[in-house]
């Protein structure tokens, strides 16, 4: 696990980094689950919100999975690779705020089943998504917290 002004970020991951997209990918097979980074949930706050596309529904890269709430921000969590919505995390219904709490662990929103390997390669990953972390933490001088219940 890296620590960068004091957000973790596990070294095992993908990173999806466009735009302001700060989202994580663990890849299982052809399953890729997807939740918001230990920076991007302290950027958005205290999650108060989440609602997620449902299983089933085709998702395209690039295009929200999920819309997240918070005191001071609303916005999209956009999907990392194209694919088929397969779950998404149910207990974010009653507990949005496992997102800022377990972002890498209880706090991961959907799971996308997708059929091209080929997208992954636009993935960060290791040292390379650590050094593009380093920048984006500096440059924008976040510092991470956990919001707490």
């Amino acid at each position: 696990m890296a620590i960068i002004n004091g957000c973790e970020l596990p070294e095992n991951l993908l990173y999806y980094l466009e735009g302001n997209q700060m989202t994580w990918i663990r890849v299982e097979g052809e399953l890729a689950t997807v939740g918001l980074t230990d920076p991007a949930q302290t950027r958005a706050g205290k999650i108060l919100h989440v609602r997620m596309r449902s299983p089933g529904t085709q998702r395209e890269s690039n295009k929200p999975l999920a819309t997240i709430e918070s005191g001071k921000w609303a916005g999209p969590v956009m999907s990392p690779v194209a694919g088929v919505v397969e779950k998404v995390n149910e207990k974010l219904d009653a507990t949005p705020s496992l997102i800022n709490e377990d972002p890498y662990g209880e706090g991961w929103i959907s799971q996308v089943r997708f059929s091209n390997q080929a997208q992954l390669s636009s993935l960060l990953k290791g040292g390379e998504a650590l050094k593009r972390y380093q920048e984006i933490l500096t440059r924008e001088n976040i510092r991470c917290i956990r919001c707490q219940k």
